[in-house]
Parts: structure tokens; C-alpha cells; sequence
């Protein structure tokens, strides 16, 4: 009995330390597993946010990449203006020399034309003044001689003045500037319109009519000129929309050019 009685106590006391130990490794564990699903919960927080970043990192970077498409589009259209304002002030400094050179052309013309009118009219008046040997009867060449001096006048010296002559010079450039400028214009809208393939190509065609019927008109309008009859190709761009008081098409006013070319004209017939 005693034997048995101490196994007991043995066994009783192996027992307890059985269940000491077995509850120690239950804390240990459940303490690594506190601190396992820490860890876990903070890599969470970690991954994330680093993934929220990136996607914010890759937001930027597209709208970035659009910013800087939009720019180069910029870019190339202000380099189109630039190129577009080059040769539009290049053919301004062209004409502005065309027309000093035209203006010291038509002052040196002028000057000749005051100076030929007056050894004329000094010609004219000692014709017309009677000799002292044939007061009774007036010279049978002096009429002929006068009218031979008016019929060396131009029409264009006798109606202008050195005002309306620089009112046509300036007219002219004025018509230039337009003629060019509507040019560059249609020039644009041409390069637009070829680039965008949603056109159809009966569009293309009227526009390119009515590009012709305006530049003959501007020309027929630069010379002084009647307008050519349109053909029926070009009568095929009719249908477009008219535009306002600033078209070519309106009734302009009256023109020192076409004035002076017709008397120009009227003078030479004679």
C-alpha cells in the first residue's frame, strides 16, 4: 500500500507539472499567435497602402503623359503660327519695299508729268499769243498745234491729283494684303480639312471651287478688271452658305483703280 500510495504521489505530482507545462506551451502559443496575426494585420496596412500609392504613382504618371501630349500638339501648332507669321511678315516687308519703290517711282513720274505740263502750258500760251505782224488774222497753225497738245495729255494726269494717286497705290497694297490673307486663310482650312478623314470628298470639292471663284474675284478686283465667268465646275460650290459684309462677294465701292485704268482706257481709244 505504501508503495502504491507513493506512485500515486508520483504520478499525481508528474500530473501537475504536466499541466503546467501543457499551459505554458498553450500561453507561449497563443502569445506567437497574437503576435503572428500582428504582424499579418501590419503587413496588410503595409501592402495596401504601398498598392494605393502605386496606383496614385500611376494616375500621375497618365495624366502626366496626356499633359505632355497635349503640350507637343501645342507645341507643333505654335510652331505652325510661327512659320504661318514669318512669311506673313516677310511678304509685309516685301510689299512694304514694293511700295516705297512704287511710291518714289510714281513722285519721280509725277514730278516729270508737273514739269512736262508746264513746258506745255508755257508752249501753249506763247502759240496762242498774236504776232505784231499778222494782228488781223490769226495763224492757221495755231489750233492744230493746241489741240496736238491736249491730245498728248493723258486722261490719268489731267483727272488725278497726287492725293488720288496715292489713294490707288494704297488701294492696291490694301487688296494685296487681302488677297494674301485670304489666301493663308484658305490655305489653313484646306490643310484642316485634309487632315480630317471624316470629310466626304464632294465637300473637298466645292471648297476647292469656291477657293478659285474667290481668288479670281480678289484678282479681277486687284487689276481693275472685268470678272471672268465662272465655269460649272465652280458653279458647283453655289450651294455653300453666303457670307456677311466682310465677303468678297458684296458690292465694294468705288474703286480709284478701276476709275483710273477705265479713263486709262478711254484716253488711249482716242
Amino acid at each position: 500500500e505504501r508503495a502504491l500510495h507513493g506512485r500515486l504521489v508520483r504520478l499525481e505530482e508528474q500530473n501537475r507539472q504536466l499541466l503546467g507545462q501543457l499551459a505554458e506551451s498553450q500561453s507561449q502559443e497563443d502569445s506567437t499567435a497574437r503576435k503572428e496575426r500582428e504582424v499579418m494585420l501590419r503587413l496588410k496596412e503595409v501592402v495596401d497602402k504601398q498598392r494605393d500609392e502605386l496606383r496614385a504613382r500611376a494616375h500621375e504618371i497618365v495624366c502626366k503623359s496626356r499633359d505632355t501630349e497635349a503640350l507637343q500638339e501645342q507645341l507643333h501648332r505654335f510652331m505652325a503660327m510661327n512659320e504661318d507669321l514669318r512669311h506673313k511678315v516677310a511678304v509685309v516687308q516685301a510689299q512694304l519695299k514694293s511700295a516705297l519703290e512704287k511710291k518714289s517711282d510714281l513722285e519721280a513720274a509725277m514730278l516729270r508729268t508737273q514739269r512736262e505740263m508746264s513746258r506745255r502750258s508755257r508752249t501753249a500760251s506763247e502759240i496762242q499769243q498774236p504776232k505784231p505782224s499778222s494782228e488781223g488774222a490769226p495763224p492757221p497753225v495755231e489750233e492744230p498745234q493746241h489741240q496736238d497738245a491736249d491730245a498728248g495729255r493723258s486722261p490719268a494726269h489731267c483727272c488725278f491729283s497726287r492725293e488720288e494717286l496715292q489713294q490707288i497705290l494704297q488701294e492696291r497694297n490694301e487688296l494685296k494684303t487681302n488677297l494674301f490673307l485670304v489666301q493663308e486663310e484658305l490655305a489653313y482650312y484646306q490643310r484642316e480639312l485634309l487632315n480630317e478623314e471624316r470629310v466626304p470628298s464632294f465637300f473637298l470639292d466645292a471648297m476647292k471651287s469656291t477657293i478659285k471663284r474667290q481668288r479670281k474675284k480678289i484678282r479681277a478686283k486687284m487689276l481693275g478688271t472685268a470678272e471672268e465667268s465662272a465655269s460649272s465646275d465652280e458653279d458647283e460650290g453655289s450651294w455653300l452658305p453666303a457670307r456677311g459684309a466682310d465677303c468678297v462677294d458684296a458690292q465694294p465701292p468705288e474703286s480709284k483703280i478701276r476709275s483710273f485704268f477705265g479713263l486709262w482706257y478711254q484716253g488711249s481709244s482716242k
